[in-house]
């Protein structure tokens, strides 16, 4: 449907753009934003990743060890019980508008009742995966948090290239033929005020 060529339509079109402009700066600056956070939140993965590999290659060793001692069948009916004395509570938080997991009262219980005789490789074990609960946590709330923030950049930036290359050029566009169509009908009013003069 074709936009009417009158000044009112021009004025409420040039408003539109106004708007759309100033949309598209914003969104631009948050766009801008959320990639510097994902960015910085990627950096925190990279080093959390690097100092959990080390720890769990420790862990991972010490429970091979273990293994190797008391079988893996008394292993595996050990392990049924040890979740019970890690709790934490996950929130939410925003970055920029973007709602994002956050972990609060992460809490780890080191010490378990084991059993008689239990190898040293044992506890060895259950202390380092223990130590490293939080830290792998953590490492999957920063995760999740990439996810989202990757996402929205995503919806972002879609919207900013709707307003960028459709939505602006469509309204400038308007705003040129309905501006056009003024000055051609002002034309055509001063030719016949001045065709009416001369014949006066």
């Amino acid at each position: 449907m074709q936009t009417k060529p009158t000044r009112m339509e021009l004025l409420k079109t040039r408003k539109r753009i106004d708007m759309a402009d100033r949309g598209h700066k914003l969104l631009k600056q948050k766009r801008d934003a959320l990639i510097m956070e994902f960015f910085k939140v990627l950096k925190e993965i990279k080093e959390a990743r690097g100092k959990i590999a080390g720890e769990l290659g420790k862990a991972r060793a010490s429970l091979y060890n273990a293994i190797a001692i008391e079988g893996r069948v008394d292993i595996d009916r050990l392990s049924l019980g040890l979740a019970e004395d890690s709790t934490f509570h996950i929130s939410q938080e925003k970055i920029m508008g973007v709602t994002v997991p956050k972990i609060d009262k992460l809490e780890v219980k080191y010490q378990w009742p084991g059993y008689f005789d239990q190898s040293v490789e044992l506890d060895n074990a259950l202390v380092k995966y223990r130590a490293l609960f939080p830290s792998i946590m953590t490492l999957a709330e920063k995760q999740l948090k990439l996810k989202k923030l990757a996402d929205h950049i995503q919806k972002t930036k879609r919207r900013v290239n709707s307003l960028e290359f459709h939505t602006l050029p469509r309204l400038k566009k308007t705003a040129k033929r309905i501006s056009f169509r003024l000055e051609e009908r002002a034309r055509e009013e001063f030719s016949r005020l001045k065709v009416i003069k001369v014949e006066e």
